[in-house]
């Protein structure tokens, strides 16, 4: 338990430094290419700049599970540090946005939010609850040390982020995102977490 413990806050300092190194990419990204300010679009970005950023966006991917791999004692584990150590960096990258650019203005400004492997796109307060669930998620199944995932709950998890996924795929900026649908999402993937539990408390 105590080892647990000393991982997550080691975890949480490391995603806290990797959102703000993110926030500061961007930063630099909008200064270049939105330099009358962000708008949430793609229109005039050079093909290898959208490229480049793709693969920025895969090898921060890689490096959130490299080190979710040396962090677990198992495949069950490592998976459950990787959610909580995203949950953490996606969240202080918009911190890090706030505190430089003083942006979003607020929860509901949209955002393109992953181009890999197509662009996601929908209101910051999206992600930012995706993100607190995963942290949530990670944290109490890491705790309860749980060593195995049940049927039940991987395929609600996996049904619930495939819902969450179409909701930022399917969106219409500033026009219309399915708010009813995203909540069945996290829905199904708050019922993961507590099949999650329940198996691993009996």
């Amino acid at each position: 338990m105590f080892r647990s413990k000393t991982k997550l806050l080691l975890l949480l300092f490391f995603g806290i430094s990797m959102g703000f190194l993110e926030s500061i990419v961007v930063v630099y990204l909008r200064m270049l290419y939105y330099p009358n300010g962000f708008k949430i679009h793609m229109y005039g970005l050079p093909a290898s700049v959208i490229h480049i950023e793709m693969f920025r966006e895969i090898m921060t991917i890689v490096m959130l599970i490299i080190i979710s791999v040396l962090t677990g004692e198992d495949k069950v584990r490592r998976f459950y540090y990787f959610i909580y150590l995203f949950g953490i960096w996606d969240i202080f990258y918009y911190v890090g946005l706030k505190v430089i650019l003083n942006w979003p203005n607020s929860f509901f400004q949209w955002d393109i939010l992953f181009l890999v492997p197509t662009p996601w796109m929908g209101p910051v307060l999206a992600p930012v609850i995706v993100s607190a669930s995963l942290i949530l998620y990670g944290v109490i199944m890491i705790m309860s040390e749980a060593k195995t995932m049940h049927v039940i709950q991987i395929i609600s998890g996996l049904l619930g982020g495939a819902i969450v996924f179409m909701t930022f795929v399917f969106a219409i900026p500033y026009v219309r995102y399915s708010w009813y649908i995203f909540a069945m999402g996290e829905a199904l993937i708050l019922f993961s977490l507590f099949e999650g539990v329940k198996k691993s408390i009996l």
